[in-house]
């Protein structure tokens, strides 16, 4: 079976679209609420969840895609190139909005369930148009699910670019500010305002920029050959993911079990994420590491179709990204008017998944990146076409 190349002629590291998929697919089960499959996602086997891990391989991946343009073409050439993919989410973020906003008014109407949109927060563009959507374009108004590309928004735009420029010149220096910033956030409660929730977003990006960082800063290491197989950080990051396991205690969801906890749940206080709590963040530094170094780039189980199919989802995960908050909308409504059985719940999620690899596998066989498939005729207008080196994806 012939391996994955990218654009640049080197070969594709699997690992990135493999868990970027996985992490896609988890979100959306997670999306769906009271879903039985939502028991067996990350956020139940420790601190941190499928967003972390997904914030952490943009980084990672933003360092393959652009990491030599920077180095090669300067700052000016590499901030055009990750302005034309920000743009391009942005566009995205805006028609999920547009999209969901209106699916989910249908729903209300039709089934005669405020909590459709009152859940979701959508209901603000009915209650005062103009305002909500003048709001949204600004990034500010962010319904409950449609909250994590703003992030990618603000954080490609504002941040990226000088921590790509900084990486080979002092990537320690980038790591400090990364940390003052995240530090300086969580003593201060800084964050930018949101119409949703009082207290700013939901991921707040002063905070969730140092996990986009350290995901850049290992990039670059790793592309230098410099971060070794260490057996001591090995097992202290498998005993960090033990505890955070212990911790969370996930066969409490068992009949019979619900009160069989080894730790009181108050004992580290509050595990925030929002301001990217320093429990999330080790653990997803510890996955992160771990799949580092115990798995090679182009793994042979890597290539299996199950495998490859995820990797399908990962590599186009814009899009799925959004069809599956779109069909996460849709299981929900689905199971709140017949039910919340499990033989539905089971087709649901199934379904879902199935729709979303089927997606990412005709989006594979046409041999385009996501670039393209938004609204043709909008991007006819807005960006010019690309040289093969600029079609790899962040």
């Amino acid at each position: 079976m012939p391996t994955s190349v990218s654009s640049s002629g080197s070969q594709r590291d699997l690992r990135i679209d493999f868990f970027r998929g996985l992490a896609l697919l988890f979100i959306f089960v997670d999306h769906v609420p009271d879903n039985v499959l939502g028991r067996l996602t990350l956020r139940n086997f420790g601190f941190a969840d499928a967003a972390e891990v997904f914030v952490l391989l943009a980084g990672f991946s933003a360092v393959l895609a652009y990491g030599r343009t920077f180095e090669g073409q300067g700052f000016k050439a590499g901030f055009a190139r990750v302005f034309d993919r920000v743009r391009d989410i942005y566009l995205w973020h805006l028609a999920l909005i547009l999209v969901c906003g209106i699916g989910l008014t249908l729903a209300t109407t039709y089934f005669g369930n405020f909590a459709y949109m009152h859940n979701i927060g959508v209901h603000v563009f009915v209650e005062d148009p103009t305002r909500s959507t003048v709001l949204a374009a600004l990034l500010v108004n962010q319904p409950n699910s449609l909250n994590i590309l703003p992030l990618y928004v603000v954080l490609m735009l504002f941040w990226m670019p000088f921590v790509l420029w900084l990486l080979p010149r002092n990537p320690w220096q980038a790591l400090v500010l990364s940390l003052g910033m995240w530090s300086a956030a969580n003593l201060l409660s800084a964050n930018l305002p949101s119409l949703q929730h009082p207290q700013g977003w939901v991921f707040n990006p002063f905070a969730w920029q140092l996990l986009i960082t350290v995901g850049a800063l290992t990039a670059h290491f790793n592309r230098q050959g410099k971060i070794p197989f260490s057996r001591p950080l090995m097992w202290a990051s498998v005993g960090y993911l033990l505890f955070g396991f212990l911790f969370v205690a996930p066969w409490t969801q068992i009949p019979g079990f619900e009160n069989a906890r080894i730790f009181a749940p108050d004992m580290l206080g509050a595990i925030d994420k929002t301001y990217l709590s320093t429990w999330r963040l080790a653990n997803v530094v510890a996955l992160g590491y771990l799949a580092l170094i115990l798995l090679s780039p182009q793994s042979p189980w890597l290539t299996h179709p199950l495998a490859r199919s995820s990797g399908h989802c990962g590599r186009h995960s814009l899009e799925i990204f959004c069809l599956g908050t779109v069909l996460s909308f849709v299981g929900w409504i689905v199971l709140v008017e017949a039910g919340y059985g499990l033989a539905l719940q089971i087709l649901v999620n199934f379904g879902g998944i199935g729709i979303l690899v089927g997606a990412a596998c005709l989006l594979a066989m046409r041999g385009r990146g996501t670039d393209w498939a938004l609204v043709p005729a909008v991007r006819k207008y807005f960006v010019l076409p690309r040289s093969g080196a600029q079609q790899l994806q962040a």
